[in-house]
């Protein structure tokens, strides 16, 4: 079961190009250590016009999923840089749009915005810009294709 109340929708139009994801977490503090879980429960990709979800596994032939995984897990190592306290973060569910509107980069800042909102952490307003800087550039030079790596604001090969 998911609490929809927590989807964090994070959708832009910059510079005529279109950024869009849907994130689900379940924060909770944790008293030792940092941890995720993810617990995927999406159905992939069912066909244009409708919201790809990461699945539980990926599956042979069809869509796969990994960057934007990594990309979650990016976003949150980031976080985690940033803050002392400690949290279980339960990834429940990641959608967009494949190709056209969501790419690992703009699944990573979703990630980043919804843990954020739900702890009620405002970012450093310059680290935020350069955040959105690297995220409205990750349409450019194939970047859509990478893992970004929030700490470095560089893409992982």
């Amino acid at each position: 079961m998911i609490d929809e109340t927590l989807d964090y929708r994070f959708l832009k139009i910059k510079n005529g190009k279109p950024f869009f994801a849907i994130v689900n977490l379940e924060v909770s503090p944790n008293e030792n250590e940092n941890e995720i879980i993810e617990e995927y429960i999406g159905e992939g990709w069912i066909g244009m016009g409708h919201f790809a979800s990461i699945p539980a596994k990926d599956e042979a032939g069809k869509a796969r999923f990994s960057d934007w995984r990594k990309a979650v897990l990016k976003g949150l190592e980031l976080i985690f840089s940033k803050i002392e306290t400690k949290w279980t973060v339960k990834v429940k569910k990641v959608e967009g749009l494949l190709i056209t509107d969501t790419n690992p980069t703009i699944v990573g800042y979703a990630a980043i915005l919804a843990f954020c909102e739900q702890i009620n952490l405002k970012l450093d307003t310059e680290l935020k810009k350069k955040i959105e800087n690297f995220v409205f550039n990750s349409w450019k030079d194939k970047n859509y294709e990478k893992v970004p790596n929030f700490i470095t604001l560089e893409y992982d090969l």
